[in-house]
């Protein structure tokens, strides 16, 4: 109805009941003989009065209720259409939603959700969300956020997994918002989601792409550093075979000349067995640096990774001339990691510091620190070639990117390094100090 069509109905209103009031006094004569008694003001004010009783109701239940009845329900058709058309465009939206209400119940679960997950809205209402449709290792966080959501607390960009039907699981990326009656109550909790899914495969596979490729530097680069400790090596394993030597041939001169008492042929045997296992040790740790790590991190003690690192290169520093000092504390926690790939890092820093000192002269000196604060551990070398070109200190860690001359480094080694150390999460460092270089690792703490 139109406020035009209003206000006729209520003029008619008002003059049919007029007409009514003058009909009524002209039908009987008494009545007209009392008002011609009666004041001007008198008669209008029971014309007023008379026409305010009578026409009010009239006006409102024929003019006013009709045409608020007519705008409520066009407002509820309005209100009822909106109500259908979100509800539809929750239903049919190309994003996982549900809802849950305050505890913790589904009680909004659209299509999408029902596409990812093969579970009906009907198998899904009233059941605990967290429960029933989340896997083991995120039920905590998963309800925390649910319950911070329920404070209030809105949370984005939150990725977990869902159970499908089939047993498998869809990683969805969340928004969650809390949801509120109108008076402002919190009622529940709605939650918009991204199914992420492949995305995660796609990311896993170039992830293992990524360690692949970079094992394969890795490995390249060890063999490199192999390649560069040959003649250290085989000086290395030239001792305890001179060590054998002479020992069966004293055996064997004196066993030519005289009778040998048993005590000397055991003590030379002895010696011949400690020099043997001397030799091997040496060539199993070769074959054992050389060899691809493929097996899971595990804990390591930092200073047998730098003992380690010093027993393949500490004849190649010694006919180098250069003084090597550790500073190990007494006791050090472990990390987490792979020994060989540590001991790689290491043996380049060893590399780079005894290049640097060779190509300056000078005193010669590497100091080898292992110390912890309240949660890292730290390794550091230090040496006094001199330190790194301001311009290169900032580039150092790039791939194929070497201050060495053409042929003398393959600007992997410190690369290789980082990318070890940010595997283990933690961080690499090189700085200037007073008379060389020092390199800092810093890992954190295995609790």
């Amino acid at each position: 109805m139109s406020n035009i069509t209003l206000i006729l109905r209520v003029y008619v209103v008002i003059f049919a009941v007029e007409g009514l009031l003058l009909l009524v006094f002209a039908a009987l004569p008494i009545n007209l003989r009392l008002l011609f008694g009666q004041s001007p003001w008198t008669i209008i004010l029971l014309d007023t009065v008379s026409l305010t009783l009578i026409s009010v109701p009239l006006v409102y239940l024929w003019a006013i209720r009709p045409f608020v009845s007519a705008r409520s329900e066009a407002e509820a058709l309005q209100l009822a259409k909106i109500v259908t058309e979100l509800t539809q465009f929750v239903d049919t939206a190309n994003a996982p939603i549900f809802g849950i209400d305050t505890e913790g119940r589904v009680n909004e679960w659209n299509q999408r959700s029902e596409q990812i997950t093969g579970f009906t809205k009907a198998e899904v209402m009233g059941r605990d969300l967290v429960a029933n449709f989340i896997t083991d290792d995120y039920k905590v966080s998963v309800g925390e956020v649910l319950a911070k959501a329920l404070h209030g607390e809105e949370t984005a960009n939150y990725e977990f997994p869902l159970f499908t039907q089939s047993g498998d699981r869809v990683d969805v990326l969340l928004n969650s918002s809390t949801r509120r009656d109108p008076d402002g109550q919190i009622v529940g909790v709605v939650g918009v989601g991204q199914d992420i899914t492949e995305l995660n495969k796609v990311r896993a596979e170039q992830e293992k792409e990524r360690k692949e490729s970079a094992a394969q530097i890795i490995q390249a680069s060890k063999l490199a550093t192999l390649g560069e400790m040959a003649t250290s090596v085989a000086h290395e394993l030239n001792q305890p075979l001179s060590i054998i030597r002479m020992a069966a041939e004293n055996s064997r001169r004196k066993m030519s000349k005289e009778n040998v008492a048993v005590e000397y042929l055991t003590d030379k045997l002895q010696r011949i067995e400690e020099q043997t296992a001397r030799a091997a040790a040496i060539i199993d740790h070769m074959r054992m640096f050389g060899r691809e790590a493929t097996e899971e991190p595990a804990l390591i003690d930092p200073r047998n990774v730098v003992t380690n690192a010093l027993d393949l290169m500490g004849e190649q520093l010694r006919l180098a001339g250069i003084e090597v000092v550790t500073e190990f504390p007494e006791d050090s926690p472990c990390v987490l990691g792979h020994i060989i790939q540590m001991e790689q890092v290491i043996i380049n820093l060893l590399t780079n510091a005894r290049d640097a000192m060779s190509e300056r002269g000078g005193a010669m000196k590497i100091t080898l620190r292992v110390f912890v604060d309240q949660q890292h551990l730290h390794i550091t070398s230090e040496d006094t070639g001199g330190g790194i070109a301001q311009n290169a200190l900032s580039r150092i860690f790039e791939p194929f990117y070497t201050t060495k001359e053409m042929g003398k480094g393959t600007g992997l080694g410190l690369s290789v390094g980082y990318g070890i150390i940010r595997d283990m999460k933690g961080t690499i460092t090189a700085e200037n100090i007073n008379d060389g270089a020092r390199f800092t690792i810093t890992l954190p703490l295995v609790s």
